[in-house]
């Protein structure tokens, strides 16, 4: 590291001070802290650049009595506190006031989660109520904990929230929403409150996991631009949209869990559309339909009726379930319902673009994309991608692409089968928050 001439400076403490600052912030805090001890002039460094600390940078083994350390000890501000295995005992016992600590010292990113299994008792975590009066706050991941009741909430700056398995009454929820007057992007995953209901004037992206919800509202979000539902309840969950009038990418819905109402009017298999039942923002929007259930394909039209200027549909083939399916029309019914229902709006005028995910060349699969190569007047491009369960079968994939070979589309267009595996839910949670990616549902 010595330069030519023998001066023994190293030629990295020979750079400007504020480059240093910058390069250190980049090392994990181990490195950082090593660099100071070996370096000199680095020394003031460490201490003096905004902290990112990230306990997966840590030993585990050292984890108990460092990250306490590094806490007390730099005097900060703290850019980045990401804990995924946050050892509460351990930070209440070296660290008994760490939650003041991250007020004070200006934390801008907080992620405390904890690493918990299945086999192990279930904890009653409380949160520490000086985290909500963190107001230098703009992104913050909270890990199963309870919110402390009749807290103060104070998060004027907070852009990004996301609460994954957190005992939260609804009242709580909208409350902590409200108090967050910029927020951008919201995460619910797993949270206790049946009853959500929506209320932000600065929302734009909401990935809500309906796992445990009845109730889902979408009260009053003027500047919403994408809903991202994940996690299907096991029930049926009422889903409404009262006011979103710049909801653009919507989904997925699905026929057979969500009862949609927009409005004040539930929308049924023979709804007929006016101009209330109707969301004429939403651009990209994306269904859930199990094919071998006819009750669920009358509900599809239905849905799709609902968003006439959807330019971009995607459509997931769900599961067949014998049990479900044993008693519904034949395929001849499904073909005989789609060759006679009414046009449909967005089908017939709109959609340029259609994916049809987990396809697995049934019956009444190819009897709807049949329906779209005689209806999609303005159908641009129409992808079906595989279900996992016939990537080994050469002879099942075979079998589907002559099929598609005899299909006669309005437009010089022709279906293309993909063959791969499919996203991990980790990565499409990261795509779907992420609003410089148009189609969230893309694969």
């Amino acid at each position: 590291m010595a330069d030519g001439a023998g001066s023994g400076r190293s030629r990295l403490s020979a750079l400007p001070n504020d480059l240093l600052r910058h390069i250190v912030t980049f090392l994990p805090v181990t490195e950082a802290a090593r660099a100071a001890t070996i370096a000199r002039g680095w020394r003031h460094l460490w201490r003096s650049y905004p902290l990112v600390l990230k306990d997966a940078d840590i030993p585990e083994r050292a984890r108990d009595a460092a990250i306490p350390r590094v806490l007390a000890d730099h005097p900060g501000h703290f850019r980045a506190v990401i804990l995924y295995d946050c050892r509460l005992a351990s930070l209440d016992r070296e660290l008994p006031a760490w939650p003041r600590v991250l007020v004070d010292k200006r934390t801008e990113k907080l992620v405390l989660a904890y690493r918990w299994f299945v086999d192990q008792p279930n904890p009653a975590r409380l949160l520490p109520a000086d985290i909500l009066r963190c107001d230098s706050l703009q992104e913050l991941t909270l890990d199963y904990w309870t919110f402390p009741s009749g807290a103060e909430v104070v998060l004027p700056r907070l852009r990004i929230l996301a609460m994954v398995r957190i005992g939260i009454s609804e009242q709580e929820l909208e409350s902590l929403i409200a108090a967050s007057p910029v927020l951008e992007s919201l995460r619910l995953t797993l949270n206790s409150p049946k009853h959500v209901r929506l209320r932000s004037q600065s929302l734009q992206c909401a990935l809500v996991g309906l796992s445990r919800v009845e109730e889902f509202t979408v009260v009053d979000t003027p500047l919403l631009q994408r809903l991202y539902l994940f996690l299907p309840p096991t029930g049926v969950v009422g889903f409404r949209i009262a006011c979103a009038p710049n909801l653009r990418v919507l989904g997925y819905l699905d026929t057979r869990a969500h009862k949609l109402q927009i409005g004040n009017s539930v929308i049924g298999s023979d709804t007929m559309v006016n101009a209330s039942t109707v969301v004429r923002s939403v651009k990209i929007l994306a269904l859930t339909v199990n094919f071998g259930v006819f009750g669920e394909v009358k509900m599809l039209a239905s849905f799709l009726r609902c968003f006439p200027n959807v330019d971009t549909l995607h459509i997931e083939s769900a599961p067949h379930d014998p049990s479900v399916t044993a008693d519904e029309p034949s395929g001849e019914h499904h073909a005989r319902f789609w060759q006679e229902i009414s046009p449909i709006c967005c089908l017939r005028s709109h959609v340029k673009k259609m994916v049809i995910h987990d396809f697995r060349g049934d019956r009444n699969e190819f009897e709807f994309v049949k329906f779209i190569a005689m209806n999609a007047q303005e159908l641009q491009s129409l992808l079906l991608v595989s279900h996992e369960g016939i990537l080994s079968s050469a002879d099942k994939v075979n079998e589907i692409k002559d099929e598609l070979q005899f299909l006669q589309f309005p437009t010089d267009i022709s279906a293309v089968l993909h063959v791969s595996p499919k996203a991990g839910t980790g990565l499409r949670l990261e795509k779907a928050s992420n609003l410089t990616i148009d189609d969230p549902f893309e694969c």
